[in-house]
């Protein structure tokens, strides 16, 4: 009974990511109550935790802020708004051959074999970007994230 119960939480995970973008436990939580709502946040936090040990998911840290999750694992790249915290993927697939050149020279230039990594970008997204230019702030002036 009670495997059956954590693949329906674990089917209803899977449903709120995919109609996401990159969102946090507490995110995946509030969209999960809606068709569950005796779910507990732990029971999201435990799935969520081992769909990403599992490799089923990406687990996305960024420091101050709450980590995020995306169900998509092929190799990317993400962008962050400094401005409101949303997390964009970047699917560069003209950039792999600098990527695997870059990886390269940091193993040759290390001696480590490189097994994993994670390259994050952080800018002023277009929304954020006019709505600074609408209040008068300089563009790529902080503020504070919502996450």
């Amino acid at each position: 009974m009670s495997r059956q119960r954590n693949s329906r939480q674990k089917s209803m995970i899977d449903r709120a990511l995919a109609t996401s973008d990159h969102p946090t436990a507490s995110e995946v939580y509030d969209m999960v109550r809606q068709d569950c709502p005796q779910v507990s946040l732990g029971t999201i936090y435990r799935n969520l935790a081992s769909m990403a040990e599992g490799g089923e998911i990406l687990r996305l840290s960024f420091a101050g802020t709450p980590d995020r999750f995306d169900p998509n694992t092929f190799e990317h790249f993400h962008v962050v708004c400094k401005h409101c915290g949303r997390v964009f993927d970047a699917d560069c697939a003209q950039s792999a051959l600098q990527l695997e050149r870059l990886v390269e020279s940091v193993e040759h230039s290390t001696g480590v074999a490189i097994e994993q990594h994670n390259l994050m970008f952080s800018g002023t997204c277009k929304q954020c970007a006019k709505t600074c230019g609408e209040r008068g702030r300089k563009q790529g002036e902080p503020t504070t994230p919502v996450a």
